[in-house]
């Protein structure tokens, strides 16, 4: 019997995006998304924006435990 070993191909996942707007003195948010990503084990993309007194933080995530990031990001984040 002759069979051949076809490699599999490489999951490769596209970055989810998460984010949120913020007051401009909540200087928090940012180390607290570096923190529980690096805590879980994601890569982390941080864009800021900044609108008068407001902020908008879009985090792109890829990694093994995104669900577990982004329930963790609800929560806490």
């Amino acid at each position: 019997m002759n069979t051949s070993a076809t490699p599999f191909a490489k999951h490769v996942s596209k970055p989810i995006c998460v984010g949120l707007s913020c007051w401009r003195w909540e200087r928090n948010r940012l180390p607290a998304i570096r923190q529980l990503a690096q805590r879980l084990g994601v890569n982390v993309q941080l864009t800021e924006k900044i609108h008068g007194l407001r902020r908008e933080i879009e985090a792109q995530v890829s990694g093994p435990n995104i669900d577990r990031f982004i329930g963790e990001f609800v929560r806490h984040c």
